[in-house]
């Protein structure tokens, strides 16, 4: 039976390993963990080459970790306003193009409702009405505001939080990193989310999209090519709070965290930066508006799984869909 790279992680360690390819090619595979996430890299391509891909994942997490203070994105946090990189700056502005896409579902300025729930976790209580209003009342991606290199922000206390599109680009960078290289095949998998580069070892990247309530069992399979993939759900990270789940993607209008309404959401796009922004963007809206979005995008598929196993798949979805 062909593998499944499957969008999760269960508890493994670091590998390494040599399998071969219908035509004959030698693909390796490797995991390394990465600021707590595990992230794969299956490639027709030389030790060495796949190296650099793990580094280009490092140097762009070094840049957009919010929970480093001295990173860029954590110092313009700190001070409100900064003169970054243009890499940083390329995915400030493309999070604010997906915030508009999504009419504020996606906002990067959730950071201070991050820290709050965060905060909440730790303390194992919900928030009050009065913190969740201050912390609300700094959220508003039309408060960012970018001159040339400059960023910064409109109200003292504003804070970013790349964690719905760094992954994606990262991901992004790791696979150009691999095509500089002269690699053909290969693909990147951060937590769930991945870009699949040319064919596998057997054709087509086959990917097992994960049930959301039970380890280890697939709802479906997909097969790609040159193609992100990413998948947003309550199943991954999420706080116990009072013996309730609350999941860790955050409602940017409300303050709270999506509760159950979908339980995930798979996206298939052109580039996985897109691909993890859409994910968390339509994880925000919900079945019906998210499903209604993906329809209106050119070139994105989607699949959102709600409680009690209700699926629902954009029209385009079966073009990649094969028998599970």
């Amino acid at each position: 039976m062909e593998k499944l790279i499957f969008l999760f992680f269960s508890l493994i360690f670091f590998f390494f390993f040599f399998f071969a390819g219908r035509s004959g090619a030698e693909f390796i595979s490797q995991t390394q963990i990465i600021m707590t996430t595990y992230v794969t890299i299956i490639a027709d391509a030389s030790p060495r080459e796949i190296q650099k891909a793990f580094e280009e994942i490092k140097r762009v997490t070094s840049l957009m970790n919010d929970y480093d203070p001295w990173s860029e994105v954590g110092t313009l946090n700190r001070k409100g306003e900064l003169s970054v990189s243009p890499e940083v700056r390329e995915v400030i502005l493309k999070a604010i193009y997906f915030s508009k896409v999504t009419k504020g579902a996606f906002d990067i300025t959730v950071g201070p409702l991050v820290r709050l729930w965060r905060k909440m976790g730790s303390e194992k209580r919900l928030p009050t009405s009065e913190e969740l209003k201050q912390a609300l009342s700094l959220v508003g991606y039309n408060g960012v505001k970018i001159q040339d290199e400059k960023v910064f922000f409109e109200k003292k206390g504003m804070r970013i939080d790349l964690g719905g599109i760094a992954k994606g680009y990262a991901v992004d960078r790791a696979i150009e990193a691999l095509k500089k290289e002269g690699v053909k095949n290969a693909l990147v998998n951060a937590g769930g989310d991945m870009y699949c580069l040319g064919e596998g070892p057997h054709g087509k990247w086959k990917v097992g999209i994960q049930h959301p309530r039970k380890d280890r069992e697939v709802v479906g399979v997909i097969e790609v090519s040159n193609r992100g993939v990413a998948t947003s759900g309550d199943y991954r990270r999420y706080y116990i709070i009072k013996g309730k789940r609350f999941g860790h993607i955050i409602n940017p209008f409300t303050g709270w965290t999506v509760q159950n309404n979908p339980m995930s959401v798979t996206i298939i796009s052109s580039d996985c930066t897109s691909a993890d922004a859409l994910a968390t963007g339509v994880f925000v809206l919900g079945p019906v508006e998210g499903l209604n979005l993906i329809e209106n995008l050119s070139g994105v598929e989607g699949m959102i799984i709600s409680e009690g196993m209700r699926i629902k798949k954009s029209s385009g979805w079966y073009r990649f869909e094969v028998e599970n």
